[in-house]
């Protein structure tokens, strides 16, 4: 069970990568007079290509690494959906880091002539330049896919285990780049130390997941049908029960030979007077997909609910009682244990509603928790019986229904009118972003600190 965490502790992983990236640009700027680097156009050019580069390359590995979901490193940025967040930025920032490298470059080649620079970008006998070129169109592809193209889940993983292909002809470049590792040794240990732990958290999640990282197995034991998209899920574990804390989610995957039949790589239906041919990946077993845990953690049995919204989702439809399953995790800080305040305002939106379920299945006496449940409409409050029979159970948890077509938006005026003063109340959101967004903005206007304002932010735990 883990103990709560402090504001500071968040900012102490964003601040070690800004760091880390800092480092080689002293560690160069330390190994040579500036004059030497900046006496003219080419050589400035050049100068500032560099900088880009080992910075780039330092940002590259960081990233690898938090995307290698290490638990451990998850606390250091406020829980897996911020770590998320700033993997996405991070990515970002490497991508134009690196970039700039490439272009970079070839303005200080241009100097000399349109034609060198234009040399740089021809198949070559020099495997530096070479490695470089296919690092940097691999990294162009690979991020303009990410960020521009509408990919589904599976496809999108695929594509991300490219990074790490990319990120080894950028170190190999690199290390084959002579002069500047020669003038400062304590650079090449340094990118060395960084390229190594990239490469093996790129090893441990995407090559070697299956052999490293500990998942747990258990079976399907039921399936209760919330509505024609939402089922919440009992599994039973083979061994012993997994240790959470209400409000954390995990990663799950299915071995369904009912849903690889309908997820089938390949398929063709009938549509009006022609066929309807369907590609997917087919890759049922391998996918791990985040979903909230929705039962208490006094139980043995894991409950998880389930949105479909997607392929794999969508294939949920057709899982079976005695299904097997395999839990990664658990994964996240959010929780009413985690904030200082017993007296406590929740607010859900939609499938947001599923880590509050664990909360109130789980709370203690010496709460006073206001639970507001917002839906579109009151039959897509999937889990309002069962709230309503947990308010009637625990006298500390009072609950009000928001549905949008009778009662609009929750506001925070609203909260304000029906819980009373703010002024120590710890605040928790789980819900779409832009209703998250909008209330916090509320709710610090009405003089709330942002320390006691708290929300899940990851959008794809469901």
């Amino acid at each position: 069970m883990r103990m709560r965490q402090s504001r500071a502790t968040s900012y102490v992983g964003p601040g070690a990568i800004v760091l880390a990236c800092v480092v080689p640009v002293v560690l160069w700027a330390q190994a040579t007079p500036p004059g030497l680097r900046f006496g003219d156009a080419q050589a400035t050019l050049r100068s500032i290509a560099i900088l880009c580069g080992l910075a780039g390359i330092t940002a590259f590995a960081c990233n690898l690494v938090l995307g290698g979901r290490i638990a451990v490193i998850e606390p250091f940025f406020g829980g897996l959906d911020r770590m998320y967040r700033i993997h996405h930025k991070i990515g970002v920032v490497a991508f134009n880091l690196l970039l700039g490298h490439g272009l970079l470059i070839l303005a200080s080649a241009a100097t000399d002539s349109p034609g060198a620079a234009l040399r740089l970008l021809a198949p070559s006998p020099n495997w530096t330049v070479t490695l470089g070129a296919l690092a940097l169109l691999g990294m162009v592809v690979v991020m303009l896919a990410t960020l521009y193209a509408h990919l589904n889940h599976e496809v999108f993983l695929w594509v991300h285990r490219f990074f790490g292909g990319v990120f080894a002809l950028g170190a190999l470049h690199a290390f084959r780049t002579p002069g500047i590792k020669a003038l400062t040794p304590a650079l090449t240990v340094y990118l060395g130390v960084f390229v190594a732990a990239g490469v093996l958290a790129y090893a441990y999640r995407s090559l070697f997941g299956e052999l490293f990282v500990r998942r747990r197995h258990y079976r399907v034991a039921d399936i209760n049908r919330r509505g024609g998209e939402v089922a919440e899920l009992t599994l039973e574990p083979s061994e012993s029960g997994l240790p959470f804390t209400p409000g954390q989610f995990v990663f799950l995957t299915f071995e369904s030979r009912s849903m690889s039949e309908w997820f089938r790589p390949f398929s063709r239906e009938a549509s009006g007077g022609s066929e309807l041919v369907s590609l997917r990946t087919g890759a049922v077993r391998k996918q791990f997909h985040p979903f909230s845990i929705t039962s208490s953690p006094e139980g043995r049995e894991l409950q998880v609910a389930i949105k479909a919204s997607g392929d794999y989702t969508a294939a949920l439809e057709h899982l079976e009682v005695g299904d097997q399953a395999w839990i990664e995790g658990p994964y996240g800080t959010f929780s009413y244990r985690h904030v200082p305040s017993r007296r406590q305002v929740w607010i859900a939106g939609g499938i947001g509603v599923t880590p509050f379920l664990s909360m109130a299945r789980s709370l203690s006496d010496g709460y006073e928790i206001d639970f507001y449940y917002a839906a579109k409409t009151r039959a897509q409050a999937y889990f309002l019986d069962d709230f309503e029979e947990l308010a009637r159970m625990r006298p500390g948890l009072t609950l009000t229904a928001f549905p949008e077509d009778e009662a609009g938006f929750v506001t925070a005026e609203e909260v304000e009118r029906r819980a009373g003063d703010l002024a120590d109340v710890d605040i928790l959101m789980c819900g779409p972003k832009p209703m998250t967004d909008a209330l916090e903005a509320q709710f610090r206007k009405r003089g709330v600190p942002r320390s006691r304002i708290h929300y899940e932010e990851f959008g794809f735990a469901r």
